[in-house]
């Protein structure tokens, strides 16, 4: 998947989709209970009983006006009327349970559960944000301008790869950072989202990083006097090989 298609499929997030309710008088029986509508769709679609197994409980009312219904193999089909029915499961669906599922900050998944085409991970996008999940870091949230500052760099194909934390609240300004297994984003309001990894990580991590004397990164790393540099709030971090 190239990164413009992965893009398009972030913006469904707030595309506001119009689509037809979930519940029908053509339902079909599966296993115990019926499965209809944009769910059956979706069921369907995402694999049938080979991914789903059978319902494990009728399709029932979700929050913020949506529908649901769960399956046996750890497995969900979650509609709204804003971005349709789609599956979420596993790891992620646990993860996206603990933060609050469809009543949280991430709301109703836009896509289906998805594998990412280059690292062995999968993925779901939400309304507020995603979760990624690859075998050796877990399933992470992740979500605005750093969501959108690593989808720059080549999301988990790039030196950062995937999350190894959901979005955390750093020590000053409201600010926020994930941290990846190749280095970190950091976001405030006044500065907007950068990368900083490598050896100007670790000279700004021992100054106290953004509580430190250097504050948030204004920049990402650059080239300067063949070696690297990035600037702070606090001013500049250099580096020579």
């Amino acid at each position: 998947m190239t990164t413009t298609i992965r893009r398009a499929l972030v913006a469904a997030a707030g595309a506001g989709l119009l689509v037809l309710c979930s519940a029908t008088a053509t339902a079909r029986p599966i296993g115990p209970f019926d499965v209809g509508g944009a769910i059956e769709v979706e069921y369907d679609q995402a694999g049938g009983p080979a991914v789903f197994g059978d319902p494990t409980g009728p399709e029932s009312a979700a929050g913020r006006g949506g529908r649901y219904q769960t399956f046996e193999r750890n497995a969900a089909i979650y509609w709204h009327p804003d971005t349709g029915a789609h599956q979420i499961g596993g790891a992620i669906r646990t993860k996206w349970d603990n933060l609050g599922s469809e009543t949280g900050t991430l709301g109703y998944p836009v896509v289906r559960e998805q594998s990412t085409p280059t690292k062995f991970g999968r993925y779901n996008h939400f309304q507020g944000g995603s979760i990624y999940w690859s075998l050796g870091t877990d399933a992470h949230q992740i979500g605005g301008a750093i969501r959108d500052k690593w989808g720059s760099y080549g999301w988990e194909a790039s030196p950062l790869g995937f999350p190894i934390t959901d979005e955390s609240n750093a020590r000053k300004d409201n600010g926020k950072y994930n941290l990846f297994g190749g280095g970190a984003i950091y976001y405030s309001a006044r500065t907007g989202a950068h990368v900083i990894w490598g050896a100007l990580r670790d000279t700004w991590e021992a100054a106290g990083a953004e509580h430190g004397r250097y504050g948030f990164p204004t920049s990402d790393e650059y080239d300067y006097e063949n070696g690297k540099a990035q600037d702070f709030q606090g001013g500049r971090i250099t580096w020579k090989p």
